[in-house]
């Protein structure tokens, strides 16, 4: 097929001037930004057209630029021809799509981030659609059915220049890179990656707590304050809930995929990364089900020990409340007001152990390669004296190659 009828296409710098400067009675540019060359072309037919055969839309915004979908200057040049013809330059936030219609022809595009990529050059590696005559609802939600504005859904705002030069200025403080440079730094791809694996705050052997000051100095039984100012233990050695059981399967998991490169940490192979996923999932649900039972176990053993202090402790404390509790229980509590405030501190107390046995978690954190390290002559003699079954620890490539130039102009008859 004769390139210049192919309905799915290419939209580059090249292929949008031609079609604008073939334009004889309107054009509708509308994309988050344009080129200074594109813009020129809009300039040139503007000029010669009219104000009323020309609308343009915009997404008035620096990240446009950053990415690399237009030049700043192509919007000040776009806005100053507006101005000089009387007529607007609008925009409308978010636009991520390219529509031109230039008299009965147009073409629907996927603009380019000069950021990532270079742009498409050939037939081959399309970004664009002509579709001919635009259909109605298009050219009626852009303003230019027979009902003219009053049906216009894109593009209602004005771009003021207040805007534009605040745009101007963030680009200033923060300018684009030079998108040739971006595209083309080095990247790599290593077949291992760095890991920390562990698991938190699942050593139970004992759990105990410590009671408030203010309640044990109270007691004046000096055998019972001797036990409290220490601590209460809640549960006893017991094998059924302790940590051992998970530590020993997370060591198990950690034998089977992990490998020690000492100096620098332990690593896991790419290509077994997904298994040793799998078996963290696992570690985490057997975690999950420990802190369940460990829980069940300590809010028993809280509510007998809270229960057995309160009743061994209540006499005394009745005679002295703390200071502390005269703004809940008044000069003169009753019996029973001071046991639920006694019952209620206690449970606090015991809750906040309670707390940190639900902290229990693995901890699992990957960590990338860095590009230093396989430049490093020391760190690659260790890893590949630990990692023998690798034929290559990485490989290395350009992020993005510049596309092949080639000339085409699709538009012309």
């Amino acid at each position: 097929m004769n390139e210049a009828n192919r309905s799915i296409t290419i939209a580059n710098d090249q292929t949008l001037t031609d079609l604008i400067g073939s334009a004889q009675r309107r054009i509708v540019a509308m994309a988050p930004a344009f080129s200074q060359a594109v813009a020129q072309a809009i300039q040139e037919r503007w000029n010669v057209l009219g104000p009323d055969s020309v609308s343009v839309i915009l997404d008035v915004d620096p990240e446009v630029y950053r990415l690399g979908f237009g030049d700043v200057e192509a919007l000040d040049l776009l806005e100053g021809t507006a101005a000089q013809l009387g007529t607007t330059l609008n925009r409308q936030d978010g636009i991520r799509i390219g529509l031109i219609i230039a008299d009965d022809v147009t073409v629907v595009y996927s603009p380019t981030p000069q950021l990532v990529e270079a742009g498409p050059q050939k037939p081959s590696t399309p970004n664009a659609v002509v579709i001919g005559q635009p259909p109605e609802d298009v050219v009626r939600e852009l303003g230019q059915g027979p009902n003219g504005l009053r049906d216009q859904t894109v593009g209602l705002d004005k771009a003021e220049r207040v805007k534009i030069a605040s745009v101007k200025q963030d680009l200033d403080r923060n300018p684009p890179q030079r998108f040739d440079i971006a595209r083309t730094i080095r990247v790599f791809n290593a077949h291992f990656e760095f890991v920390e694996f562990s698991l938190k705050h699942t050593a139970l052997h004992k759990s105990s707590v410590s009671l408030p000051k203010e309640i044990t100095k109270l007691t004046g039984d000096t055998q019972l304050d001797d036990l409290m100012q220490h601590s209460i233990e809640l549960i006893r050695d017991d094998p059924t809930i302790t940590g051992k059981s998970l530590e020993w399967l997370r060591t198990r998991v950690a034998d089977k995929y992990l490998i020690t490169l000492p100096g620098y940490g332990t690593v896991v192979l790419r290509r077994l990364k997904g298994e040793f996923e799998k078996q963290v999932e696992r570690l985490q649900r057997c975690v999950d089900v420990f802190c369940k039972r460990v829980d069940e176990r300590i809010a028993k053993a809280t509510d007998r020990t809270r229960t057995r202090l309160v009743e061994r402790i209540l006499p005394q404390v009745a005679k002295r409340p703390p200071e502390a509790w005269h703004k809940y229980l008044g000069p003169s509590p009753s019996l029973d007001d001071v046991r639920h405030m006694l019952d209620a501190e206690l449970r606090s107390v015991f809750e906040k152990k309670l707390a940190r046995v639900q902290s229990m978690h693995v901890k699992c954190l990957f960590k990338g390669v860095t590009y230093e390290m396989l430049q490093d002559e020391k760190f690659l003699g260790l890893a590949r004296k630990k990692l023998p079954g690798l034929k290559e620890l990485h490989r290395e490539f350009d992020a993005a190659k510049t596309a092949e130039k080639e000339a085409t102009n699709l538009f012309k008859a």
